[in-house]
């Protein structure tokens, strides 16, 4: 791949996706604070509004599937389809990835013990019925264009800690509109914008540890976001919200991205082999 080649690919995906999400699907919904749909609260809008809601959360892996085949053909896609079921990536990968979100999120427990507030852990068994729509509202609605498609191409110019923190930031600003939609996890916890762009460029280096560390594998990111989403919404929907935990609320996965860093380097956040 080229590098000419591929961040002009990068940019008009960067380019479709938010303009798609800004001013076709969510953006709209948002200026007129249209009712959605929220598996934490029992906010329920029209039909019309859930399926622009739902639609526009494929929008980056559609338009990674459209500009794979307009650029790369069938080939490609078929390529695109072999990572995305390369279920095989190793045990020890599997439980990397689990590990990171369980210790993460052991972290963001003792940070509300911290501040002398309470949890209740039953809200982990109590939303497990969301965990089968999670993996198609988020992960395969999202990874097949954040890492099947832009990482990849932003790593042929720039290491893999400067193309995670741009993926990070791009995958944060997507998020926008969702702050001001009504029946969004965003909106109805008052999650702070600024707070979760920082966080989720934190875990984007996560996913490119785990992606770079088995061979470009979707699915690798497609398991990660599952376990991590489910967990950051039982936590996000238990806290009791104040300024200083908006603010410091990503700060476990801050840290174990660091370590992540110090320990693989920042040039390709992979063990180098022989």
């Amino acid at each position: 791949m080229q590098k000419s080649n591929a961040l002009r690919e990068v940019c008009l995906f960067i380019g479709l996706t938010l303009g798609l999400s800004y001013l076709v699907f969510w953006g709209p919904l948002a200026f007129f604070q249209v009712p959605t749909i929220s598996f934490v609260r029992g906010v329920t809008g029209p039909g019309w509004a859930i399926a622009l809601f739902i639609t526009g959360g494929f929008v980056p892996s559609l338009v990674a599937i459209f500009l794979t085949w307009k650029q790369q053909g069938a080939s490609g896609l078929r390529q695109l389809g072999r990572r995305m079921l390369q279920f095989k990536i190793g045990w020890r990968w599997y439980l990397a990835a689990v590990a990171v979100v369980v210790i993460s999120t052991l972290g963001q427990l003792a940070t509300i013990r911290l501040l002398g507030q309470t949890f209740d852990l039953a809200l982990f068994p109590a939303q497990l019925g969301s965990a089968i729509p999670l993996i198609i509202l988020g992960p395969l609605s999202e990874e097949i264009g954040w890492r099947g498609y832009a990482l990849d191409r932003l790593q042929t110019k720039w290491n893999a800690l400067v193309s995670s923190l741009m993926v990070g930031l791009v995958w944060g600003l997507w998020h926008g509109p969702l702050f001001y939609m009504v029946g969004t996890s965003q909106h109805e916890l008052a999650m702070p914008f600024v707070g979760l762009v920082g966080g989720v460029m934190a875990v984007s280096i996560l996913f490119t540890w785990l992606h770079n560390n088995t061979r470009g594998s979707i699915w690798t990111a497609i398991f990660f976001h599952w376990v991590y989403t489910y967990f950051v919404q039982v936590v996000a929907s238990g806290a009791t919200r104040g300024p200083l935990y908006n603010w410091v609320e990503y700060l476990p996965y801050c840290v174990v991205a660091l370590i992540v860093v110090i320990i693989w380097k920042p040039h390709k956040l992979m063990a180098e082999r022989d």
